[in-house]
């Protein structure tokens, strides 16, 4: 039986760290309508998040699958990729979605003195800002929104 290109080949990890008390996946994706823009594409049955990625190349890129399983340690990036990455890939992979989901101990800071001020925001699950895996799209996004009328 031939496998489907669409089936995930890889499973990348992206440790938590400081951040696996606070993580809520779907909240840090969810909290404003940037997530809905393509490339991404939220899978809300799976709580997942569906989108290119590039390589270290930069000219190429592949689709990953996001997961966040609520208690694990870690994140799941499953790559969708007919062959092995390379060590710096799965490396490129993992610091763009550290990036879009702020996932690091600084940010964490940020959320929990944000937390703090604001009891309600930690009631909510609030606090990461979803973003793109580089700001360059992240500045073509806010262009494009700021000029749609």
């Amino acid at each position: 039986m031939k496998e489907s290109f669409s089936r995930p080949k890889r499973l990348l990890c992206l440790a938590l760290g400081k951040c696996k008390s606070s993580f809520n996946l779907e909240k840090a994706i969810c909290n404003h309508g940037l997530f809905m823009m393509a490339p991404n594409k939220w899978i809300p049955s799976t709580k997942s998040l569906q989108r290119p990625l590039r390589l270290i190349d930069q000219h190429t890129s592949v689709t990953v699958t996001i997961s966040h399983l609520p208690g694990e340690p870690n994140l799941h990036i499953y790559v969708h990729h007919k062959q092995a990455l390379s060590l710096e890939n799965q490396q490129a992979i993992l610091g763009q979605v550290a990036r879009m989901l702020r996932i690091s101990d600084e940010d964490e800071k940020t959320v929990n003195e944000l937390q703090e001020l604001y009891p309600q925001a930690k009631e909510e699950g609030f606090g990461r800002i979803f973003r793109s895996p580089s700001i360059v799209e992240d500045v073509v996004k806010s262009i494009l929104l700021c000029y749609c009328s």
